[in-house]
């Protein structure tokens, strides 16, 4: 998962393997120079731009629970709250999301 801050020139990437996926930045910065020039007629200089792979997030002690994961990642950073879970929560966050899923709202 990954969160680009245009403002800022920065993009952080959320991997619960705690993998060094380079490549993502360049993809994104490919796409954002891309629509850049496509939408507002601009090309910009992303040599500036700030990538972190963050290490200082919780991993996961499976191999199932990577969509789980970025979701959470995503939700946490959307409510720009302190990422404080972990692995054992997940089987309450699966089961939190189907309830929302079948009541259409969110907990």
């Amino acid at each position: 998962m990954a969160i680009v801050d245009l403002q800022n020139h920065k993009i952080e990437y959320y991997d619960s393997m705690l993998g060094n996926n380079r490549q993502v930045f360049e993809l994104l910065l490919s796409y954002i120079c891309a629509e850049m020039k496509d939408k507002k007629k601009q090309e910009i200089c992303t040599n500036q731009w700030t990538r972190d792979s963050r290490k200082d997030i919780p991993t996961q002690q499976n191999g199932s629970d990577c969509g789980m994961f970025a979701c959470k990642f995503a939700e946490y950073a959307s409510r720009r709250a302190p990422i404080d879970f972990n692995q054992k929560h997940m089987p309450y966050f699966r089961k939190r999301m189907v309830w929302e899923i079948f009541q259409q709202k969110l907990m």
